[in-house]
């Protein structure tokens, strides 16, 4: 390939990547803006409060391998929904960092993987290759358990206190991630 083809294959990769929210700052600052209108709404009283977290773990859906699951399993531990897709480098290389968390809070907190932009067959394969398996994973290829999360990038993390509210949602980075699981389980 010519430098000057190559240099145009780089920068349409990246603005590919750039346009599929693969965890990049602007999506990181978008959600962080999100969260910061989520909370100023939902600040005025604990009744709000409280219907969120009611509304938050009412959905079903099924596992990667096929089971059903519910999510009012979660509640009365904190949680961390990591909301991936099985072709995203960045959430390829999160799976560490999110393994590493459940090693250091085993069951104190509940994480779940949600996996969606991609087809069954993809999903396996990203949780072989990043040996998650025994983590719970949901195959959301239709979209419900994103949009009931109102996510609309990878890679997303959605931390939910053992009450079922929402305290985060939006990118982070492997340090910002383990302190705020750590705050969460407290």
């Amino acid at each position: 390939m010519s430098r000057p083809t190559l240099a145009a294959f780089a920068v349409a990769v990246a603005g590919v990547l750039a346009l599929a929210g693969c965890g990049g700052q602007d999506a990181a600052q978008s959600s962080e803006s999100a969260e910061s209108s989520k909370s100023s709404e939902s600040a005025p009283g604990e009744a709000n409060r409280a219907e969120s977290a009611q509304s938050t773990l009412t959905f079903t859906a099924t596992t990667v391998d096929g089971k059903e699951f519910d999510a009012a399993e979660l509640g009365g531990r904190p949680s961390v929904l990591w909301f991936w897709a099985p072709w995203c480098p960045t959430c390829m290389a999160q799976s560490s960092y999110v393994l590493g968390l459940a090693e250091e809070h085993g069951e104190a907190v509940n994480i779940v993987g949600v996996a969606s932009l991609g087809a069954l067959p993809e999903m396996e394969e990203f949780i072989d290759r990043t040996k998650t398996a025994d983590l719970t994973h949901l195959d959301d290829g239709n979209g419900e358990v994103w949009r009931h999360f109102d996510i609309t990038a990878q890679s997303t993390f959605a931390l939910v206190d053992e009450s079922g509210v929402v305290t985060y949602s939006g990118y982070l980075e492997p340090e910002d991630l383990r302190q705020r699981v750590a705050t969460l389980v407290g």
